[in-house]
């Protein structure tokens, strides 16, 4: 997983395929309305918009064909991470989702308006939790990158 400010992106390009491309792709999305966009290669995007809420009960999960770029453009929100490898599998991988589902949780990162983090196949997540026990308006961009 990495977590950092958009505008140091750029040093990612070289160890993340598609990063680059993804992002421009991103910049053509920040005044689309809620929905999924695809571009050429097999990535898209979806623009997410809505109230950060309480996590807890959502099942934590991994991809196996697409990398997670998440981007917060507007509000915070708590996202919990954990290397799949500590969990255990709730749901084998469905192929046409592109999901696993695990039981248990993961370590709380807070990410702020500006911020992205890049979750890889082994890094298993959910997001759009509230910070300080409070919902809060959110509006973030989730890049799917094909997993070279």
């Amino acid at each position: 997983m990495i977590l950092d400010y958009c505008r140091n992106y750029e040093m990612y390009v070289p160890i993340v395929p598609g990063l680059e491309e993804g992002m421009k792709f991103v910049n053509t999305l920040l005044d689309k309305p809620a929905g999924r966009y695809d571009a050429e290669g097999g990535m898209y995007a979806n623009v997410q918009e809505g109230d950060t809420y309480d996590i807890s009960g959502d099942k934590i999960e991994t991809h196996r064909r697409y990398l997670d770029v998440q981007i917060v453009f507007a509000g915070q929100e708590i996202f919990e991470w954990e290397e799949a490898s500590a969990l255990e599998i709730l749901e084998e991988y469905d192929e046409e989702t592109d999901f696993i589902f695990y039981k248990g949780s993961g370590k709380k990162i807070h990410a702020t308006e500006g911020m992205f983090y890049i979750l890889f196949p082994q890094d298993a997540h959910k997001c759009r939790g509230m910070v300080d026990g409070k919902p809060e308006h959110y509006r973030k961009i989730v890049l799917k990158l094909p997993v070279r």
